[in-house]
């Protein structure tokens, strides 16, 4: 957005101040249009705690409600001036309240505030935080409002809020009083997501010109409610002259990636998969992941486990083949592993290696020899990561796929999990970058990440996903499909569209809470059926 905004005033001419107009009176558009005095009483539990301890007085409202503006000094707040003298116009009774001194408006700003002034909007200054506390002039003012406009902050504000702009989110949000932020809700990075400490939890954004990243990925997603894009005037080739940072891999995409299904198909044409992994006690990994591979339409799997364990997964798994390997007294995979798992993995299209493999030293030696020497396409989770942990992890041969969480992310990276938590699109593009790798990290939403690519973000999916073993069925869910002749990373954001829609597909089916991972892999048929016919409506 910067970028096109640089292109915009720079590039094209077109004053910033023009473009401030535009967007204060297109976003005022759609709050008069969004608001009903309904809402109100919809806010109930919000409203059960209002202004906490200020008693609510009647309004002496306009026509539609009497709307609070709350804004700041730079030109999101410009955005809000504007915006107050068009919801005025709209029958709206208004008033502005600043999140600073007088003096410190940018120069667009302080045009757009005498813009008030001439329009007889009370326009208040509260450079101090404690303007902002319970009983003061300000929250007395909320309770008296039917909804709040949160122009404080915009896109390139980063940090945490201070003083009385964090005091004025703080004060909205115990307003009990329903929200609308202009472009992003203050607090809430434009770029990451990540929403600070205080950040306002808006009902509706208004967002400007295109959608943020940080309105998309959570938590930044939950904090701004429904989000609604205005036109501000930037040119249209401004806009398709800048290269995104994220696209969604929306479903009609990724219907467009299906590997076709020819009439003459057998089980060796439609791609063999070698899985390795398993181990006492985490058979059930090994078993999704496996049978997640035929799933997803390939034409054979493999597993190749502890020989001890064959038998658990024999009666878990009918149509996987297995083979037993050398094993460690744990009953884990073993070093002697190695030349059998490599003749393996020769025969093999793919090879996915780690669900349910454990942590055993010996095994995770192993894992890090295998991964150093296949040289086809593998797909690696779980203990494959783990097995790298204070280590590099760098592709060596052919593509390499990771699906890590969280917690294996930071693994890793050598860090936290609140590290890569604060900006999971920054680290997979980052880790991407350094490994040669493909990732997909399951983050909310997923997001895709190849070298040298703009990153991908996936538009299916749950809460209800969140499940011991549904990473095992996305691993063989891509590795199948990668199986099938796609490149590694339509592979890989094919995987995650069809995974996360077999979890919806689960959800409509029984509903989320107490979805488990086996209900996903049953529902893959289903979600590629729904996906391949279109028919995404009536699953």
């Amino acid at each position: 957005m910067a970028a096109i905004d640089r292109g915009t005033i720079d590039g094209r001419g077109i004053p910033s101040l023009a473009l401030m107009e535009r967007a204060g009176r297109e976003s005022a558009k759609r709050i008069a249009a969004w608001w009903k005095p309904a809402r109100a009483a919809a806010k109930g539990a919000r409203g059960a705690v209002a202004s906490r301890g200020v008693a609510s007085r009647p309004a002496r409202a306009g026509a539609r409600g009497v709307a609070l503006l709350l804004s700041g000094r730079g030109n999101n707040g410009g955005d809000g001036f504007v915006a107050a003298r068009h919801l005025k116009a709209a029958g709206f009774t208004v008033r502005v309240l600043v999140a600073a001194e007088e003096g410190a408006l940018s120069p667009d700003a302080r045009v757009t505030a005498d813009g008030c002034v001439r329009a007889r909007i009370p326009v208040t200054f509260l450079p101090d935080p404690r303007g902002w506390g319970p009983g003061s002039e300000a929250a007395v003012a909320a309770s008296a409002a039917a909804f709040l406009v949160d122009a404080l902050l915009g896109t390139g504000a980063a940090g945490a809020p201070r003083g009385a702009i964090a005091a004025a989110i703080e004060m909205a949000d115990a307003s009990g009083r329903p929200i609308v932020s202009i472009d992003i809700p203050s607090g809430v990075n434009a770029t990451s997501g990540h929403a600070e400490t205080p950040s306002i939890s808006a009902d509706l954004t208004v967002t400007l010109a295109v959608s943020k990243t940080g309105l998309a990925l959570e938590p930044g997603r939950s904090h701004a409610g429904d989000v609604e894009v205005v036109d501000i005037g930037i040119p249209p080739d401004v806009v398709s002259s800048t290269v995104p940072r994220m696209l969604v891999a929306d479903l009609g995409w990724a219907r467009s990636l299906l590997p076709p299904r020819p009439l003459d198909a057998h089980k060796g044409s439609m791609g063999r998969v070698l899985v390795v992994g398993g181990s006492f006690g985490l058979m059930g990994a090994i078993a999704l992941a496996s049978e997640a591979v035929l799933r997803a339409g390939a034409g054979y799997s493999i597993a190749a486990v502890p020989a001890s364990c064959v038998d658990v997964l024999e009666s878990r798994v009918v149509e996987v083949v297995k083979r037993g390997m050398p094993e460690t007294a744990a009953r884990t995979l073993g070093i002697a592993a190695l030349e059998p798992i490599l003749e393996e993995a020769m025969r093999a299209d793919v090879v996915a290696i780690g669900p349910g493999a454990s942590r055993n030293p010996e095994t995770e030696e192993l894992l890090r020899a295998l991964i150093e020497r296949i040289e086809g396409p593998m797909v690696l989770d779980a203990d494959a990561l783990n097995a790298f942990e204070g280590r590099e992890l760098k592709r060596r041969h052919g593509p390499m796929i990771l699906s890590p969480h969280f917690g294996e992310a930071a693994r890793l990276a050598g860090g936290t999990v609140a590290d890569v938590s604060r900006d999971p699109a920054a680290w997979a593009r980052g880790f991407a970058a350094r490994s040669g790798a493909i990732v997909c990290l399951k983050a909310t939403p997923m997001i895709i990440a190849a070298p040298s690519e703009p990153l991908l973000l996936n538009a299916s999916g749950n809460p209800g996903m969140a499940t011991a073993g549904s990473g095992d069925v996305l691993t063989g869910t891509i590795a199948g499909l990668l199986a099938q002749g796609l490149d590694a990373p339509e592979a890989a954001a094919l995987g995650c569209a069809v995974h996360g829609l077999a979890g919806d597909v689960a959800a409509r089916r029984q509903g989320m809470r107490g979805m488990t991972a086996s209900d996903i892999l049953a529902a893959l048929p289903a979600a590629l059926l729904a996906l391949e016919s279109g028919a995404l409506d009536g699953v």
